[in-house]
C-alpha cells in the first residue's frame, strides 16, 4: 500500500502539489465567507468566466512545452470576435460566423508558426509583432467601437454556446472541459504528443529521430491560435458584445495559469491538467476575494504570491526528485 502511493506520489507530484494548493485556497475561503461558498450560484458564476481564461492557456500549454512563446493571441482573440460580430449582425447567428471566427484564429496562428520557423525569428519577438499587427487591424476595422449581439441571446446557436444548462451550469465551461479532453488525449496518447515533448526538450535530438520539428510548431500555433479564437468567439456571447480589446486581460491570466499548472518555460515538460487547476487557483483567487469582502485591489497581491509560492514548490520537487535519482543511481 504504501509503495503504491510512494509510486503515485512519484508520477503524479507535481499535479498533486497543485491540487493542495488549490484545496488550501477553497477551504481559507470557504471558512472566511461559509455563506457565499456553499451558494451553488457563486459556483455559477465562477463557471461563466474561467474557461475564457483556461481555455486559450490549455493551448498555450502546447506552446510552451516546445520551449517557445506566444503574446499575440489576445488580439487573435479579438480578431476572432470582430470576424464573428460582423459576420452575425450582417447575416444573423449561423455557423458561417462561428467557422470564419476560427478560421481567422487557425491562419494567424499559421503565419506565427512561419514566421518562427522559416524566418527564424524566436517565438516572443514574432508574437510580440503580431500581436501589435492584429489588434492593429481590429482597431482600424473597428473604429475602436463595440459591436452588440445582444439582440441574438435567445437564439438556439448563441445558447448552444454560452447557455446555461438546468440554470446552473454554463456551457462553456463544457466547452472547456471538452477542450481539456481533447487537447489532452494528442498530447498523452498521440504521437503527436510525443512530438512535441521531443522537440521542446531537445531540438535537434528531436530532429535526428526524424521529427519534423518546423511542422510539429506551426501544427502547434495553428492549434493555439484556433482555441484562441475559440476563446475570443465565448468572450464575445459571455458578454454579449464585441470589444476591441476582449483578449487583453487574458494574457497574463492564461500565462500565469500554464506556470503555476507546473509548465516549464525552458520548453519540455508540463501537463494540462496542471495548467486547468492552475487556472481554476488564479480564477478561485479573484471570486473568493470579492466573496470575503476583500478589496478587488488585493488580486494582483495574491496573484504575485501564490505564482511564487507554485514556482518555489515546483523547484523544491524538483530538488528532492534529482537528490532520489542521485541516490537510487549509487545504490
Amino acid at each position: 500500500m504504501i509503495s503504491s502511493l510512494r509510486g503515485i506520489w512519484n508520477k503524479y507530484k507535481m499535479q498533486l502539489a497543485i491540487v493542495v494548493i488549490y484545496l488550501s485556497l477553497w477551504l481559507l475561503f470557504l471558512i472566511a465567507n461559509p455563506f457565499a461558498f456553499t451558494n451553488q450560484y457563486t459556483y455559477t458564476a465562477l463557471m461563466s468566466i474561467l474557461p475564457l481564461t483556461i481555455i486559450p492557456a490549455l493551448s498555450l500549454t502546447y506552446v510552451v512545452i516546445l520551449g517557445e512563446m506566444d503574446l499575440s493571441f489576445p488580439s487573435v482573440m479579438a480578431l476572432a470576435s470582430w470576424t464573428l460580430a460582423v459576420t452575425w449582425r450582417a447575416i444573423g447567428p449561423n455557423v458561417i460566423g462561428i467557422l470564419l471566427a476560427l478560421l481567422a484564429g487557425a491562419v494567424a496562428g499559421f503565419l506565427n508558426g512561419l514566421i518562427i520557423t522559416k524566418g527564424r525569428i524566436p517565438s516572443f519577438i514574432a508574437t510580440l509583432g503580431t500581436m501589435f499587427f492584429w489588434s492593429g487591424i481590429v482597431l482600424v476595422a473597428s473604429q475602436g467601437f463595440g459591436i452588440p449581439l445582444s439582440m441574438f441571446k435567445n437564439e438556439l446557436l448563441y445558447r448552444i454556446f454560452v447557455g446555461r444548462i438546468a440554470g446552473v451550469i454554463p456551457a462553456q465551461m463544457i466547452w472547456a472541459l471538452i477542450i481539456a479532453v481533447a487537447l489532452w488525449f494528442f498530447l498523452n496518447v498521440h504521437k503527436f504528443g510525443a512530438h512535441v515533448y521531443y522537440t521542446g526538450d531537445n531540438r535537434i535530438a528531436a530532429k535526428a529521430m526524424g521529427i519534423n520539428t518546423d511542422r510539429t510548431i506551426i501544427l502547434v500555433f495553428i492549434i493555439h491560435g484556433t482555441i484562441s479564437a475559440f476563446a475570443g468567439i465565448l468572450a464575445t456571447l459571455e458578454d454579449a458584445t464585441f470589444w476591441p480589446t476582449i483578449g487583453d486581460i487574458y494574457l497574463l491570466r492564461s500565462l500565469a495559469a500554464v506556470v503555476v499548472g507546473g509548465t516549464a518555460l525552458s520548453g519540455g515538460a508540463g501537463t494540462l491538467f496542471g495548467t486547468f487547476v492552475g487556472g481554476l487557483i488564479l480564477e478561485w483567487i479573484e471570486t473568493g476575494l470579492l466573496a470575503a469582502g476583500i478589496a478587488g485591489f488585493w488580486t494582483n497581491v495574491f496573484y504575485g504570491l501564490v505564482i511564487v509560492v507554485s514556482l518555489i514548490l515546483q523547484n523544491m520537487i524538483k530538488v528532492i526528485e534529482v537528490k532520489r535519482e542521485i541516490k537510487e543511481g549509487s545504490e
